[in-house]
């Protein structure tokens, strides 16, 4: 009766792992949407002294760039090494670049 009981007890044993490729998508999906959320939060938070301001948006978009540059690395080794998710990768690699204030900064200086 015990035996029986520690076997009901091992999450792990009854859960089937997901292929490499959707490990990784997934990876790379919660990566992006890190890197978005945080440029959101460097825009919306902004309490306190202009000295408190400034710490807290530049820490969010370093956030924000590190996550975005990560999020691009997965999706694009996911899209050269898997078929399977191609799209889906090639969507991450568009709002990685899209969503990266390096960019974005970029082009202001560019353009001013």
């Amino acid at each position: 009766m015990l035996e029986g009981m520690a076997l009901q007890s091992t999450p792990s044993s009854t859960r089937t792992r997901r292929p490499q490729s959707t490990q990784m998508l997934f990876a790379a999906a919660v990566t992006e949407g890190l890197a978005v959320l945080t440029l959101v939060l460097a825009f919306v938070v902004n309490v306190g002294s202009p000295s408190t301001v400034l710490a807290t948006f530049l820490g969010f978009m370093a956030v924000s760039v590190v996550a975005a540059t990560l999020a691009f690395v997965l999706a694009l080794v996911g899209l050269l090494r898997f078929a399977r998710h191609t799209v889906w990768f090639i969507m991450i690699l568009v709002v990685s670049v899209l969503a990266n204030p390096v960019l974005w900064f970029f082009l202001i200086g560019y353009f001013s």
